[in-house]
């Protein structure tokens, strides 16, 4: 009997180890939460990186100076995902099919869909990189929807990813990093970067002048990268003779905003907090009638010209909209299907920019604000 049982146990560490390298090869979505987005003084911090009003609801806190919020009727959510490594269960119940049987929604994506061109590693970098962009755009965003001017500084180009095996990461660059100079020439943008890499062959040392901030202290570093021959990425062949340094920037900008805003989100990361987060200001300063009385959900990316952008995991965020109790949902037009496909009696409307989102909303009976800017003192903003 001892034997048997010690064959029994093998086998199932066996089975579970399979499904446990199995599960590593994917990451899994899941349905988050949807949290008010609200000025109220009542929502603050739970611990944990996340906010609460005294009732335990999730929020997020919209700090806006004193005179200018409005009391507001209705609500705004924001909505998240969970994001991480499933379980061997998870796992098991996924290949078989079987998920939703078991009430669990979550969506499985292949690493690559998650990592791309980077690395594991990269991903939490990538993801505060997104937060900070989405928390400094809504209120830019916003601001120049109710008629504010908002002057924007470019600071440099900001790593977003260092791709394994290439000059750069056996340079030393690492995501987040602010490149400022590209062989002593300043660089203010992304594309000072590629101007300043374009005509480099294959072995070129090339000094990058970088600004890393570690626990909070922000240095200078001189890094030296040699260009390799350009590899075959992205549907582009090979070219062995076009130096390649292996990165993928955006511009870094802040901007001067008339009075202070800002949005305390927690530990919620990624880019799809903004287009909820830029109704509420909106809605905060602009007398707080936006959604007519209805409870409003909203996702995607927002730019700070207007522009939604497309974001992940529509459908999960669907299902935590409902569990809200919201009863309109906005989202990017390319997420409108996926999002439609779990969202029972949820209104959902496609937008494309937060004016339309505006047009929308007035169109079920909420009050737009119109243009009310007065002021030209300027506060410099959080940078993205």
């Amino acid at each position: 009997m001892v034997v048997v049982g010690a064959v029994v146990v093998l086998i199932v560490g066996g089975v579970v180890g399979l499904l446990e390298v199995g599960a590593g090869g994917y990451y899994v979505l899941s349905p988050g939460q949807a949290p008010l987005v609200t000025a109220s003084a009542e929502c603050r911090s739970a611990g944990g990186g996340s906010f609460a009003l005294r009732n335990g609801e999730p929020c997020v806190q919209l700090v806006v100076p004193t005179g200018r919020a409005h009391p507001v009727d209705g609500a705004i959510f924001m909505v998240d995902v969970y994001q991480g490594k499933p379980s061997p269960w998870q796992y098991l119940l996924y290949k078989l099919g079987l998920l939703k049987q078991f009430g669990d929604h979550s969506v499985f994506l292949p690493n690559s869909a998650i990592v791309g061109n980077g690395s594991a590693s990269q991903v939490n970098c990538q993801d505060t990189q997104q937060a900070v962009q989405a928390t400094s755009s809504a209120p830019v965003a916003a601001l120049r929807q109710l008629g504010y001017q908002v002057k924007e500084n470019d600071l440099g180009a900001q790593i977003d990813t260092v791709l394994p095996g290439t000059p750069a990461a056996a340079a030393g660059l690492q995501c987040n990093d602010l490149i400022i100079a590209v062989n002593g020439r300043s660089v203010h943008t992304a594309g000072d970067v590629s101007t300043d890499l374009s005509g480099l062959g294959p072995g070129t040392a090339v000094q990058i002048t970088v600004e890393r901030t570690t626990g909070g202290t922000t240095k200078e570093r001189q890094l030296t990268a040699h260009l390799e021959g350009t590899p075959a990425l992205g549907g582009r062949p090979a070219d062995p003779k076009k130096g390649f340094l292996g990165i993928e920037s955006e511009s870094r900008i802040t901007y001067d905003l008339p009075f202070p805003l800002r949005a305390e989100v927690g530990s919620i990361g990624g880019p799809s907090d903004g287009l909820a987060l830029a109704l509420g200001f909106i809605n905060t300063l602009g007398g707080g009638h936006l959604t007519g009385g209805l409870k409003v959900a909203a996702t995607g990316q927002i730019e700070p010209n207007g522009d939604v952008v497309e974001i992940g995991g529509a459908a999960q965020k669907a299902i935590a909209v409902r569990k809200a109790g919201a009863t309109v949902f906005l989202v990017p037009p390319g997420n409108y299907k996926e999002a439609e496909s779990e969202a029972g009696n949820l209104k959902v409307l496609p937008v494309a920019t937060l004016g339309q989102a505006l047009s929308d909303l007035k169109s079920l009976g909420g009050v737009v604000p119109p243009p009310t800017a007065t002021t030209t003192t300027t506060t410099p903003a959080v940078s993205r």
